[in-house]
């Protein structure tokens, strides 16, 4: 065409949208024809006077042949606008951007000098609509539940890259139901002939996997099953659906976890095993396992601070003869990494090669170390703490050694970094190495803080106390001295927050125990290594034969020392109110003589209101890695509690001495960590100690197997507890996580002596789950304690629980 420049019609091949654009009247052979050409560029369809007019000013972009998609729209994809330079190149790609809309079929391009300037043309031609959309052969399922899975209706633009996705849309339905041999075709005649959409459908029958099972395998099949997403069917809980994708994931899968597990050849097949009615199937993992590979050699090259001794010194799950495992690997590299960092070798990398030798199953595992350089710590920069007091995260830091101007202490470091993500302050906490000085790193202290306060109400219960009632006003990161300087501050949450303190306000009326408890605690007395620990409360009980009321409060003052040591003076003070004992008939099974108190004499004696008020001395070594879920170091505490020289009702003394200690045994891959733990715990008092300040055993966190105070000395008619002068308590608890850090199983040993009956002793199982709620996690407790020896007077009970829920 005379005085027009190129004239270009584009097969938006680029894309599949592009695609659809121009083939949805045309079949399957065409649509081929259209992908050879596109791969091959731009089919140019027919060109005119080839004139340049790059440079030159765009005077207007005008929209030609459209009527019903608004000029608007298809200017909204074209980047060339009036008042710029012409470029061809832009101009091919408003063409191709135009082309992609599924409302458009077409699109030519055209530039008319006017005047030194030039004009853009844009001819489009619009993709008709669907004149009708239908679906033919459903049987099982309603054709309003089909088109759910459409992406697009009767009357839209026809859009061939949807109408065909249409088409696996479909079957992906009819297969997560369980048809598997389902068939879906497009009918394209209607479609290039009349615009109309009809999807054939040819369900088959439902098909349910019966039987997965596993052929060739020495590892045990429950273990397989649980890496594998493929099941049999069982109602409700599994729907044994045959996928073969889903296969496809599970053969690699299985494979992997061969390989992880030191079958380096391993090869995994799935076999499929269809009866004639395409009903029923049975699904065969085909498993070559191969050898299974053991260490035959260590050895270390790239080191120098540590020799090939020291470093194997450190190996105590990687020996030689062990089998070569994924986990094995993985914690053989941070043990080596972590010696380094140690030492303040920060970027130290550690690689494991494997060489195989001549020896069947055999193979030598070569650390190759690249140490870097020794760096001192400098700053400590913290990062992300909106709310947070910088001081409040330094000082953990601080605790474990992880000091400016020392070494670069990844151990220390990574010790602190536990610490602090333990207290409850933040969900995350990660430390990175910064700066370029030559032998000194800042470590960037990023955090994420977390939501410390919050208002719950709820209800708890567990087998101790029955069913309690919850309401909870707490802060865990509360700041006595950023008091608000507005209302503002005080109504956003901005004012006491931020200094690591920990305030709560509990309210707990229940159908056996009413508590009631207001307590603050300061870790850092005046930014100094010292705590403070106040509490009010009081509690309404009902015991065995009596009610017990108590109101008090207490005091605790302590010194924390750098080497994780401790030392704290407390006084308490309470009034306790003894009331309600139980009373019978003077003569049993005699309902005409006098009404009697038959609660034992020891619980008589202190009838009425008493007062107790105690000093106390104590001293602790804390070195565990978390507050609330301790898996490394242990707990040591042991006091003095002096009751009556303050003055009151009572005078004795009661000592107390305790030892936990926590050890992981494991870390998987994913940093889970199964965790071997055992206390030791004795108490003695000296003295004439009352009824309601004795020990008594049993129950959760105590002496599981065993009603809560079910074990104690017995006095009275009905032989009620009135518990003992001494009790030594040790056990032993294995925690193994079962799923993510959310479902553990444990394993358990609980034993007790008090002044009376035998050693008693109960192991048992358990599950803990910790169910997120709101701000926080509630733990739930599901123990099963078996006694192994025990009194005739003891109050047994295999199955106890605790557990809370906020709502």
């Amino acid at each position: 065409m005379d005085g027009l420049g190129k004239t270009r019609r584009f097969v938006g091949i680029g894309s599949s949208v592009g695609l659809s654009a121009v083939v949805k009247p045309m079949g399957r052979v065409n649509v081929l024809i259209l992908i050879l050409v596109g791969l091959l560029g731009w089919a140019t369809v027919s060109q005119g006077q080839q004139v340049n007019y790059d440079g030159q000013i765009v005077r207007q972009v005008r929209i030609e042949g459209n009527s019903l998609v608004p000029a608007g729209d298809i200017l909204a994809n074209i980047r060339t606008h009036s008042g710029a330079a012409f470029n061809s190149e832009m101009v091919e790609d408003d063409a191709r951007r135009v082309v992609l809309m599924p409302e458009v079929y077409n699109v030519e391009w055209s530039v008319i000098p006017v005047e030194g300037q030039v004009d853009l043309v844009f001819t489009v031609t619009e993709s008709p609509r669907i004149s009708e959309l239908i679906i033919v052969g459903n049987n099982s399922f309603d054709e309003e539940t089909l088109l759910r899975e459409l992406n697009f209706q009767s009357g839209d633009f026809l859009d061939l890259y949807l109408v065909n996705s249409g088409v696996e849309n479909l079957l992906r339905f009819y297969h997560s139901k369980g048809y598997y041999s389902a068939e879906v075709t497009l009918n394209e005649r209607a479609l290039a002939t009349e615009n109309r959409v009809v999807y054939l459908i040819v369900e088959g029958a439902q098909l349910r996997i019966n039987s997965v099972t596993f052929e060739g395998n020495t590892l045990p099949a429950w273990r397989l099953a649980t890496k594998i997403s493929t099941t049999a069917y069982f109602p409700i809980l599994f729907k044994g659906l045959l996928d073969d994708e889903q296969l496809r994931r599970d053969v690699e899968t299985l494979a992997g976890y061969y390989h992880d597990e030191g079958f380096l050849d391993a090869r995994v097949f799935a076999r499929k095993d269809i009866n004639e009615q395409q009903t029923r199937a049975a699904v065969t993992f085909v498993i070559e396992e191969g050898m299974r590979y053991h260490i035959s050699d260590i050895s270390f090259s790239g080191n120098e601070r540590f020799s090939d001794e020291e470093l194997i010194e450190q190996l105590t799950d990687f020996e030689i003869g062990d089998i070569l495992t994924s986990g094995r690997r993985t914690t053989a590299q941070r043990v080596v990494a972590r010696t380094y960092g140690a030492e303040g070798y920060i970027y130290t990398r550690v690689n494991i090669l494997r060489q195989f030798t001549e020896e069947p199953g055999e193979v030598q595992v070569v650390f190759d170390i690249d140490e870097g350089s020794i760096f001192d710590l400098g700053r400590v920069i913290v990062r992300g703490n909106t709310e947070t007091r910088d001081r409040v995260v330094r000082r953990e830091f601080d605790r474990h050694g992880f000091l400016p101007g020392g070494l670069y202490n990844t151990d220390a470091m990574e010790r602190g970094r536990r610490r602090l993500l333990g207290n409850g302050l933040f969900s995350d906490v990660n430390v990175t190495p910064i700066g370029n000085e030559p032998q000194q790193r800042d470590a960037l202290v990023e955090v994420e803080e977390t939501q410390t306060g919050m208002i719950m109400m709820g209800v708890g219960m567990d087998t101790n106390s029955g069913l309690v009632g919850q309401f909870s006003l707490q802060q865990q990161n509360f700041d006595l001295s950023r008091w608000p300087t507005s209302l503002e501050d005080l109504f956003s949450g901005r004012a006491f927050v931020g200094g690591g303190q920990r305030l709560r306000l509990d309210l707990e009326p229940g159908t056996e125990v009413t508590r009631g408890r207001l307590n603050f605690y300061e870790p850092y007395l005046f930014d100094q290594p010292y705590y403070l620990d106040l509490s009010l409360y009081l509690t309404r009980r009902g015991r065995e034969c009596y009610m017990e009321r108590r109101i008090g409060s207490a005091v605790t003052l302590g010194h924390r020392f750098d080497n994780n040591w401790s030392v704290d003076v407390g006084f308490r003070a309470e009034v306790i109110d003894i009331s309600d004992l139980d009373i019978g008939y003077s003569i049993p099974n005699d309902p005409t003589s006098p009404l009697i108190v038959i609660s034992p004499q020891d619980v008589i004696d202190v009838e009425g209101s008493n007062i107790l008020s105690s000093v106390s001395f104590g001293v602790g070594h804390d070195t565990t890695d978390s507050m609330f879920r301790p898996s490394e170091g242990h707990i040591f505490r042991a006091g003095w509690e002096q009751v009556g020289v303050p003055g009151g009702d009572f005078t004795f003394a009661d000592l107390s001495s305790s030892f936990h200690a926590f050890h992981t045994i494991y870390t998987d891959i994913v940093e889970r960590r199964t965790v071997l733990s055992g206390h030791i715990e004795g108490r003695t008092i000296l003295g004439n100690a009352p009824v309601f300040e004795r020990y008594y055993a049993g129950g959760i966190g105590n002496l599981r197997g065993f009603d809560y105070r079910g074990v104690s000395p017995r006095d009275g008619i009905d032989d009620d507890p009135i518990g003992s002068d001494y009790m030594l308590t040790m056990g032993t608890e294995l925690s193994h996580p079962l799923f993510e850090e959310t479902f553990y199983g444990k394993l358990f040993i609980d034993t007790a002596i008090i002044s009376e009956g035998p050693y008693r002793v109960t192991a048992g199982f358990g599950l803990e789950l910790l169910v997120p709620q709101l701000f926080q996690t509630i733990p739930m407790h599901f123990d099963f304690g078996f006694p192994i020896y025990s009194d005739d007077k003891d109050d047994e009970q295999v199955f106890s629980f605790s557990f809370g829920l906020n709502f």
